[in-house]
Parts: structure tokens; C-alpha cells; sequence
């Protein structure tokens, strides 16, 4: 296995030159196995049963009227994915780095898979009814049951927590991050050389700015009758856990003066650091930053 793992390597290196992949290493491999793995499993998860909460037909909470939703949870995820996809694809060509653009779709990646595994086990085992329960019900007096469509009653077993607010958060919490290691926006010790944007507020407003989008889509999920105000502010805890601990595992921490030095400016960590020489220490115990070369630049 060992073989055909440096057998590839080294094509990949033939292709675009040794610099460009001396950051690779297999345990990136498994990294990526794992996050299938974990969206898989998270797919499964929801593939089953919900469990079934009792009700009264006559309960204030779960009585509001079914309306249209604002956003749909694929235009929801869609552009909460493109979003940081893009970003990273663009500023990891900008500079060069095919070791960014890596790092960044692992993270954002991983904390995608994360995410929605935690809420998927979370709507199935507590089944929390929707405000609009009632009506997706269509409670039948005489034969005391549901007589709605089996798939929207289905839907309205899982309200809690939020789908989209956590899924919104999770992607925007990482192009949050991500900006501000950029920017240094979140570090508010230093003030490191920057060739685009030098104004701190401008900085904060630009790294902040994503997250307009995340806390829009969490307040339409209670306009629309989605979600309880608890739901959608759990979804949101979930998401910026998972993005924010994703993130960390592949880059270093924003908040941090260490991670801002002409040496390691927005550079992600490195785990092949025995096998590249000229790499400068990190942050983070057992890892290291991409080695200083001209093609990295602030931005």
C-alpha cells in the first residue's frame, strides 16, 4: 500500500512539480476517508426511523398555519458550500498554493460531514414537532389520526435542531475563519503588513459579513413556522462548533498573534514536516506551517 501511495506521489509531483506537493502526506488520505465515511454515516442516520412524539391536537405550539419557505435546504447548502469552495479555490490559486486550496475543501469538508452527522442522530432520537405540525397532520376527529401527507407529517417530526440553521453556520463560520486568517480581522493585538485591506473595521466587517447570511436563514426558519427559537439557535451552536473545530484541525488559530509572523501568515499546518526541509514551527503541537516562499503573498 506504502508503494502505490508513493508511486502516486510521485506522478503527481512529475505533473506540478515537487514544491507544490512536497506538504503531501497519506494521512491525508484517511482524513478524506473518514469525512465519507461520516457523511455516509450521517445519510444513514437519517435514512431511519424518527422517533414519534405524542401530541394534542389542540396544542398552541405546534398549531401555526404551513407556509412557503424562504429558502429551500439544498439552495441553503448549495450556497453556503459554494461560498467557501470558492473562496478557498480562488485565493489558494491567487497564491499559488495547491497545499491551501487542499487544506481549506478538507476543512470546510470535514466540518460539512461533522455537522450534518450530529444533526441528522440529534432530529431522529428527539423528534420535536414543528410549529406547523398540526397542519401537515390534518387530525381527523373521528378516526383520531393523521390524514396529511405521510412525507410532510414524516418532515414535521424534525424540528429539532435546525438543519438549515446549522448548515448555514457551519459554512459561514468557516469562510469567517478562514477570512480572518487571511487578515488577521479577529487578532486584534497585532497589524500585519496588508496589501489590500489595511483599515481594521474594514477587515471586520469583511470577515464578519458571512455570517449576515447564517443568522438571515436561522430568523426565516422561525418566520416560516419551521423551527422553535431553541432549534434554530442549537442548529447554529452545532455549526459553529463543527466549522470551528474543522477548521483548527488544518489551519492556524485566528485569534492567536503566533499564527501572524512573516513566516506563517495565512499559511495552513503541515504534517510531512520530517521530509521538507526549511519548514518553521507552528503553533500546534506535532504540526507545522507551509515552508516561507515568494509565491505565498499577503492578501
Amino acid at each position: 500500500m506504502s508503494n502505490v501511495l508513493r508511486t502516486i506521489k510521485n506522478k503527481i509531483r512529475e505533473i506540478h512539480g515537487y514544491d507544490h506537493f512536497s506538504w503531501f502526506d497519506s494521512s491525508y488520505i484517511v482524513d478524506w476517508v473518514l469525512v465519507v465515511g461520516v457523511f455516509v454515516l450521517g445519510r444513514l442516520i437519517k435514512a431511519q426511523p424518527v422517533y414519534e412524539r405524542d401530541f394534542y391536537p389542540d396544542d398552541p405550539l405546534i398549531g401555526h398555519p404551513h407556509k412557503l419557505e424562504q429558502i429551500s435546504s439544498f439552495a441553503n447548502k448549495l450556497i453556503a458550500g459554494t461560498v467557501a469552495a470558492v473562496l478557498v479555490v480562488f485565493i489558494g490559486g491567487y497564491r499559488n498554493s495547491v497545499h491551501e486550496i487542499h487544506h481549506g475543501l478538507l476543512a470546510a469538508a470535514a466540518g460539512s460531514s461533522l455537522n450534518d452527522l450530529i444533526t441528522e442522530a440529534l432530529k431522529n432520537r428527539v423528534g420535536r414537532l414543528r410549529p406547523d405540525f398540526l397542519s401537515r397532520c390534518e387530525w381527523d376527529l373521528s378516526r383520531l389520526e393523521c390524514t396529511g401527507d405521510p412525507k410532510a407529517i414524516l418532515d414535521g417530526r424534525k424540528s429539532f435542531p435546525s438543519g438549515h440553521a446549522s448548515s448555514a453556520f457551519v459554512g459561514m463560520i468557516f469562510v469567517t475563519l478562514f477570512l480572518a486568517g487571511k487578515t488577521a480581522a479577529l487578532c486584534f493585538g497585532i497589524n500585519p503588513r496588508l496589501s489590500v485591506i489595511r483599515s481594521r473595521f474594514a477587515r471586520l466587517g469583511l470577515v464578519l459579513s458571512p455570517l449576515y447570511f447564517a443568522i438571515w436563514v436561522a430568523v426565516t426558519r422561525v418566520e416560516d413556522n419551521r423551527h422553535h427559537r431553541e432549534d434554530v439557535i442549537v442548529g447554529g451552536v452545532i455549526g459553529i462548533f463543527s466549522g470551528t473545530i474543522c477548521y483548527l484541525l488544518y489551519w492556524p488559530n485566528p485569534f492567536s498573534a503566533s499564527s501572524f509572523s512573516e513566516e506563517t501568515m495565512g499559511r495552513p499546518r503541515l504534517d510531512s514536516v520530517n521530509r521538507v526541509p526549511g519548514i518553521s514551527r507552528g503553533d500546534g503541537e506535532g504540526y507545522r506551517l507551509a515552508p516561507e516562499s515568494a509565491d505565498f503573498e499577503d492578501v
